[in-house]
């Protein structure tokens, strides 16, 4: 009798006489369900906003920009730029959502893709910016020879017996002067680090010393001894 009233109830009686419930394997596997969500939603509302990401992503887009990346890669930079820009809107978004809703995955993204970037665009304007100082050194070499020459050929000119009276003219004679303060120029230039402004600046030169040269000859072939 005891017997079969256990079994309608649906206990079990121990060995030392108290009677045990047996689990609904049913309500077990949806109480697991809600504490595994319950701890879902907890953690997704104690997740931190990213500051020490953020943080990164800014000093190395200010490390490029102080490396020149504007100057030697300013599409790339205005790139990352845009990239730091959008993380930045996207951790304000989620600030304005409750803490339970946040979600700084996006964020998080960008801001590991900035600062990846970031470290690429610094390396490639470094190898830019010593290929550039080669170049500008080269081009200033060249300058300063072309300019040397036509210092000569003027005074050559000049000197040159029962030449004429104003023979080179006064506004040829302050244009090569003035190649001497365009030089001087490209000097400051590469001592700043401004290796393309260098690098145009004494191109110019040179462009500038040969058309004078030519023009210097020219006159003294044409009015003669």
């Amino acid at each position: 009798m005891s017997r079969q009233r256990e079994k309608a109830t649906g206990n079990v009686v121990a060995a030392w006489g108290e009677p045990l419930h047996i689990r609904n394997p049913v309500g077990s596997t949806r109480w697991l369900a809600w504490l595994v969500l319950a701890m879902l939603g907890l953690s997704v509302a104690c997740a931190k906003a990213p500051y020490e990401g953020q943080q990164a992503a800014e000093k190395a887009v200010q490390q490029a920009r102080k490396v020149g990346a504007p100057t030697y890669l300013p599409e790339d930079f205005h790139a990352l730029v845009a990239r730091l820009e959008s993380a930045k809107e996207e951790l304000a978004a989620q600030f304005k959502l409750s803490e339970f809703r946040r979600d700084y995955n996006r964020a998080n993204s960008l801001l590991a893709e900035t600062q990846a970037d970031a470290e690429r665009i610094i390396a490639q304007t470094q190898r830019r910016k010593e290929d550039a100082k080669a170049a500008a050194l080269q081009e200033r070499e060249q300058a300063q020879e072309a300019v040397h020459e036509v210092r000569e050929l003027v005074e050559r000119t000049e000197k040159t017996p029962g030449s004429a009276p104003g023979k080179v003219p006064d506004e040829l004679k302050a244009e090569a002067g003035e190649l001497n303060r365009t030089l001087a120029e490209v000097e400051t230039a590469i001592e700043a680090d401004n290796h393309l402004t260098a690098k145009n600046k004494a191109k110019a030169v040179l462009e500038k010393s040969h058309k004078l040269q030519n023009q210097v000859q020219h006159r003294a072939e044409k009015q003669g001894p």
